[in-house]
């Protein structure tokens, strides 16, 4: 009896592993941190996002790879978690590859990059609020869902960076006016709440990364963050002690200023990816080229920079070097 219940042990056993990995459950994925830093790179993590440049959504996918994954219809019309699903299915195909922003927030590849296996339920990349935002001390749990404490509404379940707009952003707002800063509520994200959200988080103890996580969004109830304060102060937008990918802004680039920011001390050339690169191009597209700063140098970007070191009187090389680099800023 004991015998043959030991067989039937090690046959169920075995059975069960077998259907385990024919559902094709992975050993690890990327982390939502991991997911939330790339998402800002692409599209400052908003799901919507459709900027005319046949790049679509949260993960700026295009129309044949979104289709290859199983996608239907246009990304940035898919739910949040469809496109995470999907998300995480090219990345079981083929690794970070796909995305120039994996290299410029410096994320590696783990164990089931390429693997090949399908997701068997939507993907882990912890949605649109994601990001290590209340990670420094006093920041309390980031638990979404109900009434947040200290009698804020609901979190609205997505993050609200500069640039954005949203009708549930007015409520934040309109609490941060009553707390005493200079904000009405016009849904509106621009340097004055971008101001607030960077004071609030320093007094609330959160990291200071400027952006619009469940933890900022409940603190401007809360009375740990008492105090209020004059919206034209507060810090820079970097990411203080949390770190992570910033995405670059006009002010960040200096674009259209008459005198170059800082050399970066490199060279770029046809291949390279790097994030000081993106304000090159950014400040490239605003003479006209038809760049938008992904930070690879690509073949349009070379084309560009050829054509623009010709009417600057550069050598022609397609070398981004420190005189193409200052003539973006200062040439004719």
């Amino acid at each position: 009896m004991r015998r043959a219940l030991a067989v039937a042990s090690v046959v169920a056993t075995s059975v069960a592993a077998g259907l385990l990995g024919f559902a094709g459950t992975a050993s690890a994925d990327p982390s939502a941190d991991d997911w939330y830093q790339l998402r800002m790179c692409e599209s400052t993590n908003q799901y919507d996002i459709n900027t005319g440049n046949g790049y679509y959504g949260a993960y700026q996918f295009d129309l044949s790879t979104w289709q290859s994954v199983g996608g239907s219809g246009r990304p940035d019309q898919a739910s949040p978690e469809e496109q995470d699903y999907r998300a995480l299915t090219l990345y079981r195909q083929r690794g970070w590859e796909p995305w120039v922003c994996a290299r410029l927030v410096g994320l590696s590849d783990d164990g089931d990059a390429g693997s090949g296996v399908a997701p068997p339920v939507p993907g882990n990349q912890g949605g649109s609020g994601g990001g290590s935002e209340g990670s420094g001390s006093g920041g309390g749990s980031d638990s979404g869902g109900g009434e947040a404490a200290g009698g804020a509404p609901e979190w609205p379940g997505r993050t609200y960076a500069q640039g954005d707009y949203s009708e549930d952003l007015k409520a934040w707002q309109k609490q941060m006016g009553s707390r005493g800063y200079d904000l009405t509520g016009t849904g509106y994200f621009g340097p004055k709440t971008e101001a607030a959200v960077l004071d609030l988080q320093t007094k609330a103890g959160l990291n200071v990364v400027g952006y619009i996580g469940p933890k900022t969004w409940a603190a401007a109830w809360s009375d740990a963050a008492s105090g209020g304060g004059s919206a034209s102060g507060g810090g820079s937008g970097s990411a203080g002690g949390g770190g992570g990918y910033t995405p670059p802004t006009a002010d960040s680039c200096s674009l259209g200023a008459a005198i170059a920011p800082a050399w970066p001390g490199r060279q770029f050339v046809e291949g390279d990816t790097d994030a000081q690169l993106q304000c090159f191009q950014k400040q490239l597209a605003t003479r006209g080229y038809g760049l938008i700063g992904t930070g690879f140098y690509g073949p349009n970007t070379k084309t560009a920079v050829v054509d623009f070191q010709t009417k600057q009187g550069i050598n022609p090389s397609g070398i981004v070097g420190p005189k193409t680099w200052a003539a973006a800023w200062e040439g004719n």
